[in-house]
């Protein structure tokens, strides 16, 4: 179990002490690692509270950043197949920092944009930042095993694995 939180702020600088907020608020949750990411533009913030399962190293930190793109993730459960998919992409020229399955949906992104989806099998929750297209990609699995909160607000979205950290959120009425 892991803990996610962020968000994207339309109109202003995203609100990276909120988040930061929330994530200290979700600690409970992953209690071997914590980290906060801010986008260039200032537009995204994505905050991490990691339970170290698969690498227990601290190429598996995250906020984890894809070098190629500049993309960003943030990600909460377990890709059982990620290993098979971790070969294709290799197979296909990518190259791999960490062992951990975080990775692999950062090379799918890059590959398949969000029919990523459609390959992962696992139970997960994971928001990802499109650094070119400047957009926020959330996802979660087909039966919903992890958690996703989200609000919208009139300046964009935040989303948190709770809902209670969420709802002290300053922008969420």
């Amino acid at each position: 179990m892991c803990g996610i939180a962020g968000c994207i702020n339309w109109r202003e600088d995203a609100d990276s002490p909120a988040v930061s907020a929330m994530v200290s608020a979700i600690s409970h949750r992953g209690p071997d690692d914590r980290g906060l990411w801010l986008s260039p533009g200032g537009d995204c913030v994505l905050g991490h509270a990691r339970l170290s399962i698969i690498d227990l190293s601290p190429l598996g930190h995250q906020p984890m950043l894809d070098p190629e793109t500049g993309n960003a993730i943030v990600f909460n459960g377990e890709i059982y197949n990620f290993q098979a998919l971790r070969k294709d992409c290799e197979a296909a020229g990518a190259r791999f920092r960490s062992h951990s399955d975080t990775e692999v949906i950062l090379a799918l992104y890059r590959r398949y944009g969000v029919e990523c989806l459609r390959h992962l099998r696992g139970m997960f929750a994971f928001a990802l930042w499109d650094a070119r297209r400047r957009r926020l990609f959330l996802a979660r699995d087909r039966v919903g095993k992890k958690p996703l909160n989200y609000a919208l607000t009139d300046n964009g979205v935040i989303f948190c694995s709770e809902i209670d950290p969420l709802a002290r959120h300053p922008a969420v009425t």
